[in-house]
């Protein structure tokens, strides 16, 4: 997963306007819940354990929404459960409407909670999986940095590979989330990765990404190591996979 920031010294990209957008904290929570598809139940509990829900409108119809936390991070897929300094801030559970994608909603909407919520925070941290490529490319046009690969060890447990370009950040990224730096990150199977060493034998079709294709067999990780780019060592398999994608 590529980890991203923003930081209260940090210049907003320009973002051309888009008549009809407005985003803003949700006020309804019945129309959060459907669209969110939550149940009220669920909405009330995020709000009481520090998330402010916010949604982007056309026109005044809901579009797309996102959650911004201020008390904890919660990574479900890496199991990261932290508390957050009182000068950051987490953004999450962004999408979309179906009929509304493609339009450059996504960086405008996270735009826009930096602008309104700048003057409560510092910094602010986001994280994309490896097959969402038009999420990393929205955060890249909102402004965010992106600051490393979070990542399995051969392990099995989580750390962060720093891009050369952001050490400092990546640093500070690690200590929030308190875990390591790393030097190199499993690829490609960034969910099946932390479960290879423990238990190998349920590493299978379902469980890789990117998806197996026909007539490949079981997911087999860390075969092979390759250098990227960012001076990052990737360890990858034998078979058709590619790299973790950012």
């Amino acid at each position: 997963m590529s980890f991203a920031t923003f930081w209260i010294e940090d210049t907003f990209t320009s973002i051309p306007s888009l008549p009809g957008f407005t985003a803003g904290l949700a006020l309804d929570l019945r129309e959060l819940a459907e669209i969110n598809h939550l149940s009220h139940a669920e909405v009330i509990d995020r709000l009481n354990n520090g998330n402010l829900p916010y949604v982007a409108r056309m026109d005044g119809q809901p579009v797309a929404y996102g959650w911004l936390a201020t008390s904890k991070v919660s990574i479900g897929e890496l199991d990261i459960n932290v508390e957050l300094p009182p000068d950051d801030r987490y953004l999450w559970d962004f999408a979309t409407l179906p009929d509304w994608q493609g339009r450059g909603l996504y960086p405008r909407l996270l735009q826009s909670i930096l602008e309104q919520e700048i003057q409560n925070a510092k910094r602010f941290w986001i994280i994309h999986a490896p097959e969402n490529l038009p999420s990393g490319a929205g955060m890249s046009k909102a402004g965010f940095e992106f600051v490393g690969q979070l990542s399995f060890t051969l392990d099995g447990k989580v750390g962060l590979a720093p891009y050369s370009n952001s050490t400092e950040r990546a640093r500070i990224g690690a200590d929030l989330l308190q875990v390591p730096l790393i030097e190199s990150i499993l690829a490609p199977c960034w969910n099946c990765g932390g479960m290879i060493v423990k238990h190998p034998e349920k590493s299978d079709v379902d469980s890789c990404w990117p998806p197996k294709r026909s007539g490949e067999s079981a997911c087999c990780c860390v075969k092979e190591v390759k250098k990227s780019n960012n001076g990052i060592t990737v360890l990858s398999s034998h078979s058709h996979h590619s790299s973790l994608r950012r």
